[in-house]
């Protein structure tokens, strides 16, 4: 499968041309997009995405949000298993960076990442 390549959410473009991903580089960003998409936010699949409120809010729980984001990346149908997630979670900012590593269903090590 290709995907248009994105940066900071915006289509790349080089020398006039789209630049197009495939392969685990894909995967890892349809996964990257996923993390980055809070649930119910996108009206077209309002499934899509994890729920914020348990990376970034008060009082989070480091267990409850590796669970979460697990959860957004089972809604990969080609991702086969989790194989490691970290958080750094910036209670004061309420930000969190996210890191992962998965497997594909064609056995592709899939790495990615997301504030």
């Amino acid at each position: 499968m290709q995907s248009p390549k994105l940066n900071n959410g915006d289509l790349l473009i080089e020398n006039n041309d789209l630049v197009l991903l495939d392969g685990a580089e894909e995967l890892a960003q349809c996964c990257e997009i996923v993390l980055g998409t809070n649930q119910g936010e996108w009206f077209l699949n309002p499934l899509l995405g994890i729920d914020f409120s348990k990376l970034n809010g008060k009082k989070i729980s480091p267990e409850e949000a590796k669970e979460e984001i697990r959860k957004g990346l089972r809604q990969e149908s080609r991702i086969k298993t989790v194989d490691e997630i970290r958080v750094e979670l910036d209670t004061k900012s309420r930000e969190s960076l996210i890191t992962f590593k998965a497997t594909s269903a064609e056995g592709q090590v899939i790495t990615g990442g997301t504030r």
